[in-house]
C-alpha cells in the first residue's frame, strides 16, 4: 500500500509513521509511506498512486478540509482518514467522503482498530483487480477504468480508460470476476461497463472512453434487461441480471 501522511506537526506524523510500521508487521504486510508537513506539497502534481492519505485538518496554507476537497476533485478512490483533536470537524468528513477520523492525542489501539478497517476495504478492492499480462509484465486493471471488454477470436481485450489489454480467458470467467461492479452483457460479443454508457438508440448503445465514442450492438434477446439496468443505474442500483 501507499500511503500519505499529512501532517504539520512532527511529533504526530513520526507517531503514525510508527503506527504504520508496527501494524504492518504485525499484519504481515508492508507499506511505502510518504510524510508530507503541509497540504499544499501533497497537493502540487498530485498523481494519485496513495491508497490511504492520513490528513490532519488544522494546518496551515491550507486546512485539512479543504485540501480534502481539492482531492476529491482528484482522486474520487483514495481512502481518507482524517487526524484531528477537534471532533466537530471531523465530523463534517462525509461532505468529502472521508472513511474514519483519529482523535488526538493518539493510541495505538485505536490507530490500529481503525486502520484495519482500511486495510480491509483496500484488500478487497485488490481481490477485485483483473491481472492481464503485457510485453512488459502484468498489468493490473481496476474494474472502474474498464469501459468495456470484448471477445475477439479467444481472448478478451478490454478497453480501458489507459489502453487496451488482452488475455486468453472467457467472457463468463470476466462476467463472474466483474460480478460486483455496474457491468451488463449487450450481447454475447460485449461486458459493458454502464457508467461509460452515454447513448441508447434502439438497439445500440454508445460507450465513451476520453474522447473516443464506441457503439455496440445490443441483441434482441438482451434488450429489455440491458435497458432496464441501464435505466436503473443513476439511482445507484447494480444491474439486473
Amino acid at each position: 500500500m501507499n500511503i500519505a501522511i499529512v501532517e504539520d506537526e512532527k511529533t504526530y506524523s513520526d507517531t503514525v509513521k510508527e503506527y504504520l510500521l508496527r501494524f504492518a508487521e504485525e499484519n504481515a504486510t508492508s507499506f511505502c509511506v510518504a510524510v508530507f508537513d503541509n497540504a499544499v506539497k501533497l497537493l502540487t502534481n498530485y498523481s494519485g498512486k496513495y491508497d490511504v492519505i492520513l490528513l490532519d485538518i488544522k494546518m496551515p496554507y491550507i486546512d485539512g478540509m479543504d485540501a480534502a476537497h481539492r482531492l476529491r476533485a482528484l482522486d474520487e478512490k483514495v481512502i481518507l482518514i482524517f487526524i484531528t483533536s477537534l471532533a466537530q470537524y471531523a465530523v463534517k468528513g462525509y461532505e468529502v467522503n472521508a472513511f474514519d477520523y483519529i482523535l488526538k492525542p493518539i493510541t495505538y489501539g485505536e490507530f490500529a482498530m481503525k486502520f484495519m478497517r482500511a486495510y480491509k476495504k483496500h484488500k478487497q478492492k485488490e481481490s477485485s483487480f483483473i491481472t492481464v499480462p503485457t510485453e512488459r509484465g502484468i498489468a493490473k486493471l481496476d474494474p472502474e477504468n474498464i469501459a468495456y471488454c470484448e471477445v475477439i477470436g479467444h481472448n478478451i481485450t478490454f478497453h480501458t480508460v489507459g489502453g487496451d489489454y488482452k488475455q486468453y480467458i472467457s467472457l463468463k470467467a470476466v462476467e463472474q470476476k466483474l460480478s460486483d461492479f455496474a457491468f451488463m452483457r449487450c450481447n454475447n460479443c460485449y461486458l459493458v461497463n454502464l457508467r461509460y454508457c452515454t447513448e441508447l438508440d434502439g438497439d445500440m448503445v454508445t460507450v465513451k472512453i476520453g474522447s473516443r465514442s464506441h457503439k455496440l450492438a445490443i441483441s434482441r434477446n438482451r434488450r429489455k434487461d440491458f435497458t432496464a439496468a441501464l435505466r436503473d443505474f443513476p439511482d445507484g442500483k447494480r444491474p439486473r441480471k
